[in-house]
């Protein structure tokens, strides 16, 4: 979980805390249920959010119709040991 996710989690958490406090009327037990359903979104969001990262890194193809820089060319040999001047 990176920095932003994890300070929106705190944030929304600090949100549901302050309405339990105001309203007297909400039981423990759902207290206890709308703060686990908001870890659950954020712990499902963040795993949608790494099986798309996946998906697109192993269904990633080549544009054919891009011009390969001249640097990727370069035929491998001696000049690679060879000191740039």
């Amino acid at each position: 979980m990176n920095k932003s996710a994890y300070q929106m989690l705190r944030w929304s958490v600090d949100e549901v805390v302050n309405n339990v406090r105001h309203d007297i009327s909400i039981s423990d037990s759902d207290f206890a249920n709308n703060l686990m359903r908001l870890f659950l979104q954020r712990l499902a969001s963040e795993q949608v959010a790494s099986q798309k990262a996946r998906r697109e890194f192993l269904t990633f193809r080549r544009n054919p119709e891009n011009i390969a820089p001249s640097w990727a060319l370069h035929n491998p040999g001696i000049s690679s040991r060879l000191p740039t001047l």
